[in-house]
């Protein structure tokens, strides 16, 4: 029996996969654009983040001497050269760090890098630890000093992809951070603030009218200051 024209065209099949193709692979390469622009994305976001926590590392590693080599721990042509005797205490704001804690404050700084300000002897450290920063990147670095003293490095970077631009904005970051680990300097701090705690709760407890009329009493506010002045003094 003859099949009519239409009917025949119908149940053609031929030509079938070119139309199917030109419906889907349009959608296929959309996905795969997308997943490489996020393979980018979370490429550029993993060197940040390694940079960050190299950077903040480096900082970590040599903050007991600012001569010291970041990279390799080296100290050049002179071996002998070390820092102040009393920098912990003034330069590197120890004693306002453990005392203003008592009141919920910290002593911290922050820089720019890399190029920051090399002012005071934080900033040369951490302005030195990021010298070797990949180029393009740039951020903040913080040292914020305590009985823990953990080392911030916030990084960015220009995002040249405009699809994820237009998602993301002009800059994507990066942040780690490292802490100074150093156990004997450590102990030695958790004995201060101990051994000043119970200078202060006796003298809390003693009347106003039986401490001999003293200029100036140490309290947890001043002791930061009053223990500052003695070491500069010295």
């Amino acid at each position: 029996m003859h099949q009519p024209a239409t009917t025949k065209f119908i149940h053609d099949s031929s030509g079938r996969f070119t139309v199917e193709s030109a419906l889907v692979m349009p959608m296929i390469m959309l996905c795969v654009i997308m997943i490489l622009m996020l393979c980018l994305y979370l490429y550029q976001s993993a060197m940040l983040v390694q940079a960050s926590a190299i950077t903040s590392e480096r900082a970590a590693y040599s903050w007991n001497n600012q001569h010291k080599d970041a990279r390799t721990g080296s100290f050049g042509e002179n071996p002998e050269e070390k820092e102040g005797l009393y920098w912990r205490l003034t330069d590197d704001q120890l004693l306002a760090a453990l005392f203003s804690g008592v009141g919920g404050e910290t002593a911290a700084e922050t820089i720019r890098v890399p190029g920051g300000p090399g002012g005071s002897l934080s900033a040369t450290k951490m302005a030195k630890a990021a010298t070797q920063l990949p180029a393009g990147m740039d951020g903040t670095m913080t040292s914020e000093r305590g009985l823990l003293h953990p080392i911030t490095t916030v990084l960015y970077t220009p995002l040249n992809l405009t699809p994820i631009k237009r998602i993301a904005g002009d800059k994507m970051g990066g942040a780690q951070y490292s802490t100074v680990v150093e156990p004997v300097e450590f102990i030695r701090n958790i004995e201060l603030v101990r051994y000043y705690a119970g200078k202060f709760k006796a003298d809390e407890a003693v009347p106003a009218e039986e401490k001999g009329g003293e200029a100036v009493a140490m309290t947890p506010k001043n002791a930061g200051v009053q223990l500052s002045k003695v070491a500069k003094k010295k």
